[in-house]
């Protein structure tokens, strides 16, 4: 036995970085919806970046150590605590058994990551031990974590990082306010031009019915000139459907494969990790860009991070 769930949080879950390449066979991504927050836990610590952390959502979960560990946790600030003294984000800490982590909620953002010096356990399926509930896949037994639950633990190599960039920083962008860049969709054309102008010129809200499989947005309805009924096409992560409700979805990681609603938009590469820190209530107003720029914007990030 290495750590116990002493009390689960919300909704926590074993991530690594998904199950790439299968989504022509019906399989969602998946992993963590905030990929480079989950790659800075691991980083941080060493480790392979696909090395599998517990993702928390909105609030955190209450950890039991029984063995010594060093740990990260990254991403949306949930205030935590070994021992109820606080901790701080993005930096390695040291715990020793019996030891206890505490996380609490957020306001800012919606996922945080907690990463160990040692490699979790949990089930491959086609290559990832990635949870993906609704199949019941990956994890421990394919569920959230729960009150009472054991996690084992095995010792991992250490990765070896080197920074060159001088721009790299540990900065937190979560904020309840958010500019998505995006791309038009492959039925972009599909919006009369009326709410062509009023999707940038809007600002729509997250609902309360969002999950890791997608966010539905509250606001200014999109009306369609076209509602004929569409042969069902692929879907990506950061696709941004529009129901004949007028009321936009955007795709998570955890969305289907394929889909029968007008994919009127595409959040561009540079923004699909800041899907996963959406909350219910944030604010968002999209900003269009071209192909081009979006692929200098993805350049330039990759560029000025370590990963």
């Amino acid at each position: 036995m290495s750590i116990e769930i002493i009390s689960s949080g919300l909704q926590t879950t074993i991530q690594d970085l998904g199950r790439k390449g299968w989504r022509h066979m019906g399989v969602p991504e998946s992993g963590g919806a905030d990929k480079p927050s989950l790659k800075l836990a691991n980083f941080l610590l060493n480790k392979a970046l696909n090395s599998p952390v517990l993702e928390c959502t909105l609030t955190g979960p209450s950890l039991k150590f029984f063995r010594s560990y060093s740990l990260v946790i990254t991403g949306a600030d949930m205030n935590p605590k070994i021992n109820n003294k606080e901790i701080k984000m993005n930096k390695v800490i040291d715990v020793k058994p019996n030891d206890i982590l505490s996380l609490d909620n957020c306001s800012k953002g919606c996922r945080a990551y907690i990463a160990l010096s040692e490699d979790i356990l949990a089930e491959d399926f086609l290559g990832s031990v990635s949870t993906y509930l609704p199949a019941k896949l990956g994890g421990i037994n394919g569920l959230a974590l729960t009150e009472g639950t054991l996690i084992e633990t095995k010792s991992c190599e250490s990765e070896v990082f080197s920074l060159t960039n001088k721009d790299f920083k540990l900065n937190n962008p979560f904020q309840n306010e958010w500019k998505l860049r995006v791309i038009e969709g492959p039925e972009y054309d599909f919006v009369k031009n009326a709410s062509k102008e009023k999707i940038f010129s809007s600002i729509f809200s997250v609902s309360n019915d969002s999950n890791r499989m997608g966010n539905r947005l509250i606001g200014e309805g999109i009306e369609l000139s076209n509602h004929d009924q569409m042969v069902s096409c692929p879907m990506s992560i950061g696709t941004i459907q529009c129901p004949k409700n007028g009321s936009p979805i955007i795709l998570g990681c955890d969305s289907q494969t394929l889909g029968g609603y007008p994919r009127v938009l595409q959040i561009a590469a540079v923004d699909l990790h800041l899907i996963g820190q959406l909350r219910p209530n944030d604010n968002i107003f999209f900003e269009k860009i071209s192909i081009d720029h979006a692929r200098e914007e993805f350049k330039k990030q990759n560029s000025l991070s370590a990963f």
